[in-house]
């Protein structure tokens, strides 16, 4: 069975710097089964306790970004 843990400090500064309703812009997304751009613009809709920052894109795409995997940079 796979885990992923994520120390807390670490977990409660990506809960500050991406709350819900928060601009992003994918730089990098590694997913075998959806294509998600770089450049593709969203909202983040959570981060979850392993840091997974899960996103609703322009695309009509909701998927998580994974911490350490995917790259998204929050914009104005």
């Amino acid at each position: 069975m796979f885990s992923m843990s994520i120390r807390p400090e670490i977990l409660k500064s990506i809960r500050e710097k991406y709350p819900p309703g928060t601009a992003v812009e994918v730089v990098e997304f590694h997913d075998q089964y959806r294509d998600i751009p770089a450049g593709t613009k969203g909202r983040v809709l959570a981060v979850d306790d392993t840091g997974t920052i899960h996103c609703e894109f322009e695309n009509g795409v909701s998927l998580g970004a994974l911490w350490g995997i995917d790259i998204v940079k929050k914009i104005d």
